[in-house]
């Protein structure tokens, strides 16, 4: 099989050019092993009260998430003699405090498929699926499980169109196709069906009722090049989203997959993209839809931001947290987790890049955790990617192997153990502590208890000009 990149990266040969403690007794109180002896549900899903997840859809007590990406999982639990390697990064996820991990559960056309073409599965596949998470709730690890790739690797939206074409409906030009034909839409919602209706082999429950899954997540990084506005994805995924929850019974979570780019919609601030460019979807806008429970960003700000200083792309990174923080704060009024975030290490030079690693992993979970310890909507973050020792073929340059690599292991295992200290806490406690904090602000609240949109828009305005500002003066002193 051919080595797979990171989705949603530049191809391997041209990352080249870019700079790229166990912590169980607190956090298992609040996570799996408090529901594994409930597949039926009884109180055991996460669910949403306002920008906090919760245990429970009618819960009071918060639950936050220290993840980790392991797009694999599945692939290599298909073959039963590499099984060991998916109980390994398991294991080692717990023993460092790891309760979140987010993996494909997709793998479209092929020299690997789940699904061989449409509705039509390779059982191998499935069972490797099954075997992922009945080993996730051994462990006491949620997952978020992605249904589709906007990218080529394993199929994606591409896989899609060519399925239409070849079963000759025309006028499909592009991959974005994938967005707004009604046969594709179909082919995607029966792989969504199949998916959560799927009966665990290993556990005996469906997986639309097994909580050990967090949620499902639309897409990996939809971006639009045939509507660069956003408005193609917005309505795809306000079809979407709905239509997982019918299959669902609503009792899992829902998320776009977005990175975080703005678009042209109200409340947008196309400026703060990588570059100011559009790449396709609306923040705000998409995250408002129904059925979407909670937003999503990225952060790869060697990759997105190539050729820039140091001191700019840190800038980037504190901006961006900072600012969809903020918008969600103002707008949305959901939980944000930062679903990928990675730095590139460039082999040979491994003690500079590890350092520089270490002081980005430092950077966004310091972000993480000073949200979550007051109370704000950014509660959770997973990095890319987990690997086992002699996993050589799926290194990517963004892998981190725990036993491996002491430094990186001790800044995450750290933070889950801070993060874990703040689960099980009341939720309307934390809503009244985080509305003590905020009144410094002085936003202007209106008689229905809510602020105006106006004030909060001018707000968000002024503090988009501020980081363009702050932004554009840290571009010059790196410069100089």
């Amino acid at each position: 099989m051919a080595r797979p990149r990171r989705p949603g990266v530049l191809p391997a040969t041209l990352l080249l050019l870019f700079l790229a403690a166990s912590a169980a007794a607190p956090w298992r109180q609040y996570g799996l092993a408090a529901v594994a002896a409930a597949p039926d549900g009884g109180g055991g899903f996460v669910g949403v009260n306002g920008t906090q997840f919760v245990m429970g859809s009618g819960g009071t007590k918060t639950v936050y998430f220290s993840g980790f990406n392991a797009y694999w999982l599945m692939l290599v639990a298909s073959d039963p003699a590499r099984r060991a390697k998916v109980v390994a990064a398991f294991r080692q996820a717990s023993d460092h405090g790891l309760n979140l991990a987010r993996t494909w559960a997709f793998s479209d056309g092929g020299e690997t498929p789940l699904q061989v073409s449409p509705g039509v599965y390779d059982e191998a596949m499935f069972q490797g699926l099954d075997f992922v998470i009945a080993e996730a709730r051994r462990h006491g690890i949620y997952l978020l499980l992605c249904l589709v790739n906007n990218f080529h690797d394993f199929g994606g939206k591409r896989q899609y169109v060519a399925w239409a074409r070849e079963a000759g409906h025309g006028g499909l030009a592009t991959a974005d196709d994938f967005f707004n034909s009604t046969v594709v839409k179909g082919y995607y919602k029966d792989h969504v069906k199949a998916v959560l209706t799927r009966v665990n082999t290993v556990t005996g429950v469906a997986y639309r009722e097994d909580p050990t899954i967090l949620g499902w997540e639309l897409m990996n990084e939809p971006r639009c090049d045939a509507d660069p506005t956003g408005a193609m994805v917005q309505a795809w995924v306000e079809e979407m989203a709905p239509y997982v929850k019918s299959i669902d019974g609503d009792k899992h979570l829902v998320t776009a997959g977005l990175e975080g780019f703005y678009g042209a919609g109200a409340h947008e601030s196309k400026d703060l993209n990588p570059w100011g460019i559009y790449y396709g979807t609306n923040y705000v806008g998409t995250h408002r839809a129904a059925g979407v429970d909670f937003a999503t960003i990225h952060l790869y700000p060697d990759v997105w931001l190539w050729g820039s200083g140091a001191a700019a792309k840190l800038a980037f990174l504190r901006n961006w947290t900072r600012s969809h923080a903020a918008a969600t704060e103002l707008y949305l009024g959901k939980p944000l987790l930062v679903t990928e975030y990675g730095k590139f290490l460039w082999e040979g030079v491994a003690g500079a890049n590890r350092t520089q690693r270490d002081r980005f992993l430092d950077l966004v979970l310091d972000s993480i955790y000073d949200s979550a310890a007051e109370g704000g909507p950014l509660v959770g973050g997973a990095f890319w990617q987990l690997l086992d020792p002699g996993m050589d073929t799926l290194r990517d340059g963004y892998e981190i192997i725990l036993p491996e690599d002491r430094h990186a292991a001790g800044i995450i295992g750290n933070h889950s153990r801070q993060l874990a200290q703040l689960n099980g806490q009341d939720v309307d406690a934390v809503r009244r502590r985080r509305r003590r904090s905020a009144r410094s602000r002085k936003v202007h609240v209106g008689s229905s208890g809510r602020s105006s949109s106006s004030d909060t828009r001018q707000l968000h305005m002024l503090l988009v000009r501020f980081i363009s500002l702050f932004r554009s003066v840290s571009s010059l002193f790196s410069s100089v």
